[in-house]
């Protein structure tokens, strides 16, 4: 299944909305603590984390670890942390991204700008 993802490097956390849990048909597992999760809109409260989901960019596979939002305006963030993980580089004008997979290959993502509508629900 192909799932639009912003990658966020600003983001202190990787997140997952609560929609694309149930879509996808993944069980939510509780956090050790709950977490107050402060985006663009509101503060949101999230106690919930699908854990070991596997993401493929570039017929890569990659996991992450995800705090599930109710009311987060796109399928997928991916933040600081996981970037960081994976020696991310991201070039804002040429829209692409550089990542080291986990078996070391280093891999080039062409992505594109957010359209009105994903920048607005984000």
């Amino acid at each position: 299944m192909q799932v639009f993802a912003l990658f966020d490097p600003s983001a202190s956390h990787s997140f997952i909305s609560a929609d694309l849990v149930k879509t996808i048909e993944r069980v939510k597992c509780p956090t050790k603590k709950p977490l107050l999760v402060q985006t663009p809109v509101e503060e949101i409260q999230a106690d919930q984390v699908c854990s070991n989901i596997n993401l493929v960019i570039n017929k890569e596979n990659f996991t992450v670890n995800l705090i599930v939002l109710e009311s987060l305006g796109i399928p997928l963030a991916l933040g600081n942390g996981w970037f960081c993980a994976h020696k991310g580089v991201i070039y804002g004008t040429e829209y692409k991204m550089l990542l080291t997979a986990p078996s070391g290959k280093k891999i080039e993502y062409h992505g594109g700008p957010l359209l009105p509508e994903e920048a607005n629900a984000y």
